[in-house]
């Protein structure tokens, strides 16, 4: 995981929360609604799992493109991107970033719309400090941070999610071993 950022508990649904969508889903589409009862139980569970699957985002994935907008850290970025040498080191104070992101799960079953929920996330971080080199952004430090993580389907909340976010301090200047471990790339224009 990049920087070793993580959330203290993932984000998880059940199949139960599963069946709420669907029939959520089934009050607009008579197509789910005509198979609503093979999609619950066993299959909503099955559901579940695959949703889960994909609702284990890389927080730092979350976190590294509002980070590359705030105007010292989108500076450092770009100079880093131009020129070689040591990382600049930019702190930021506390700090909100929101992603809202959209999750499809299509079913097997014939005739059925897929389930489209709107994943979205508030981090609240009360400091960073991030190094920014080769153009990327790292994660050295981070202070207290938390995320609440809603997963929608239209207006109706199916899961609401509370946890913290931790982070194993990492020293900018150590060269970076030859590993899959990569900064985050954020296309910013120069």
């Amino acid at each position: 995981m990049h920087n070793q950022v993580k959330l203290h508990v993932p984000i998880e649904v059940t199949g139960d929360e599963v069946e709420r969508a669907l029939f959520e889903q089934s009050k607009d589409e008579p197509t789910v609604a005509r198979v609503l009862e093979q999609l619950r139980g066993a299959a909503a569970e099955s559901a579940a799992k695959e949703l889960n699957r994909a609702l284990a985002v890389d927080i730092f994935d979350v976190l590294a493109p509002g980070w590359a907008q705030v105007p010292a850290v989108h500076r450092a970025v770009q100079l880093s991107a131009l020129t070689r040498g040591p990382p600049t080191l930019v702190n930021v104070d506390r700090h909100n970033i929101t992603s809202t992101a959209l999750v499809v799960l299509d079913t097997s079953v014939k005739e059925s719309a897929p389930l489209e929920l709107a994943l979205e996330i508030v981090a609240d971080v009360q400091s960073a400090t991030l190094s920014a080199r080769d153009g990327g952004i790292d994660l050295v430090a981070l202070g207290e941070a938390s995320v609440l993580a809603r997963l929608k389907i239209k207006s109706v909340l199916v899961k609401e999610h509370a946890t913290g976010i931790s982070c194993v301090p990492r020293d900018p200047f150590k060269v970076r071993p030859s590993s899959p471990e990569r900064p985050a790339s954020v296309d910013i224009p120069i």
